[in-house]
C-alpha cells in the first residue's frame, strides 16, 4: 500500500498524469494528510494556474482536526509558511505560533495580524523575541494590537533586549495593581499550558510565572509563599529576585540555602553578605565563602572568619576562585601552629 502511495505522488510531481494531480490539488488523492499537505503546497506554489488555484483553495478550507496534527509535529517550513499566510482559522494559527522551531519570519508575518487573544501567545515566545526582535515592530503594526501586548512589547524592549537598552543602570519597574495582576495571571493560563507542578498561591506551573511580565512578578515577590520566593530567587530579573529576597521574612535556614545556591545572580549573595543579622550567622557566611558566584571581595572579607576545618576543606575545593583557595590554606596552615 505505500509503495503504491509513493508511485502516486511520483506520478503527480512529475505530471506524467493530469488526472492525479487535478485529484492531488483537490485533496482528494488517496495518501495520508502528512504526505498529500506537501504536495499539495507544492501545487499552489506552482507555475500552473488550475493546479495552483485548486490546490490553494483545498488547503484553505482543510479541517483543522485533519491539518493540526501535522502542523504541529511534521510540517516543514514551505508547509507552516503556506498556512501562516493563507490561513486565519484561529486553531491552525495558534499551532503555528506554539512550533518551537517555527521561521522567525513566519512569526513576524504573523505579528501583523493575529487577534488579541493568539497576541498573548506570541508575546510569549521571548525565544523567537530574542532571534528576532523585528517580530515587536511588526506587532506594533497590528491593527487589533490589545493593551496587554502593548505593555509586553513595551517591556520587553526595556528589560530583554539589551542591544536596545540606553546606557546606564534600567530604571525602576513599578509593580502591578491587583487588577491588571489577575488579569495577566489570567491571560497566562489562557496561553500557556502548565508544564510540571503547580505553585499554589498562582496556580501556574513554573514554566508559566517565568513568562509574566516583570511588574507581575515583582508584584508577587511581596508577600510571596516559600516555593513561590524559590522561584523568584532565581528570576532573570535581579529587581524581581531581590524583591524576593529582602521584601519577605525568610529563616535563618532558607537564607543559607540560597547562600549556597549557584542558580542565583550575584546581585542576591551580595545583599545577604550586607544584611547584618544574616551574615553575622557562621552558616550563612561560610555558605557565601564556598559559593564559586559569591564576588571575590566579599569571599576575601568572610573568610578569616572560617573555623580550621573549613578552611582545610577550602583549601581543597577546586570550585571556589584561585584567591579564596589560596587563602584559606595560608589561614589554614597559621591556625594550626
Amino acid at each position: 500500500m505505500a509503495d503504491s502511495q509513493t508511485s502516486l505522488l511520483e506520478q503527480v510531481r512529475s505530471g506524467a498524469n493530469r488526472q492525479l494531480q487535478l485529484l492531488a490539488a483537490s485533496g482528494l488523492l488517496p495518501v495520508p494528510p502528512e504526505e498529500l499537505i506537501p504536495v499539495q503546497v507544492e501545487l499552489a506554489r506552482g507555475r500552473d494556474p488550475e493546479l495552483a488555484q485548486r490546490a490553494a483553495d483545498a488547503l484553505r478550507s482543510l479541517e483543522p482536526r485533519i491539518a493540526g496534527p501535522f502542523l504541529e509535529h511534521q510540517a516543514m517550513e514551505s508547509v507552516l509558511t503556506f498556512f501562516a499566510t493563507e490561513s486565519s482559522h484561529p486553531s491552525i494559527v495558534e499551532v503555528i505560533l506554539r512550533r518551537r522551531d517555527v521561521p522567525r519570519r513566519v512569526l513576524k508575518e504573523l505579528a501583523r495580524r493575529v487577534p488579541p487573544d493568539l497576541q498573548e501567545i506570541l508575546i510569549l515566545r521571548q525565544d523567537a523575541i530574542l532571534d528576532e526582535p523585528a517580530i515587536l515592530e511588526a506587532l506594533e503594526t497590528n491593527p487589533q494590537l490589545s493593551s496587554y501586548t502593548q505593555r509586553r512589547i513595551a517591556e520587553y524592549r526595556q528589560h530583554l533586549l539589551p542591544r536596545e537598552r540606553t546606557a546606564g543602570p534600567a530604571p525602576p519597574v513599578e509593580e502591578m495593581d491587583d487588577q491588571d495582576l489577575a488579569t495577566t495571571l489570567a491571560a497566562i493560563k489562557r496561553a500557556l499550558p502548565e508544564e510540571g507542578e503547580v505553585e499554589e498561591q498562582t496556580g501556574l506551573s513554573e514554566g508559566q510565572i517565568r513568562m509574566l511580565p516583570v511588574p507581575a512578578r515583582l508584584k508577587l515577590a511581596r508577600g510571596a509563599g516559600r516555593v513561590l520566593r524559590s522561584i523568584l530567587l532565581r528570576d532573570s530579573s535581579v529587581q524581581v529576585a531581590l524583591s524576593a529576597l529582602l521584601s519577605n521574612s525568610l529563616p535563618e535556614q532558607e537564607v543559607e540555602q540560597i547562600a549556597n545556591s549557584r542558580a542565583v545572580a550575584e546581585e542576591i549573595l551580595d545583599a545577604i553578605a550586607k544584611k547584618r543579622e544574616w551574615v553575622n550567622r557562621y552558616n550563612i557566611a561560610r555558605a557565601l565563602v564556598k559559593n564559586p558566584k559569591t564576588p571575590l571581595p566579599i569571599s576575601l572579607k568572610l573568610i578569616n572568619r572560617m573555623a580550621v576545618r573549613d578552611l582545610r576543606d577550602l583549601g581543597r575545593d577546586k570550585n571556589v576562585p584561585d584567591a579564596v583557595r589560596s587563602t584559606a590554606l595560608r589561614l589554614y596552615r597559621i591556625k594550626q601552629q
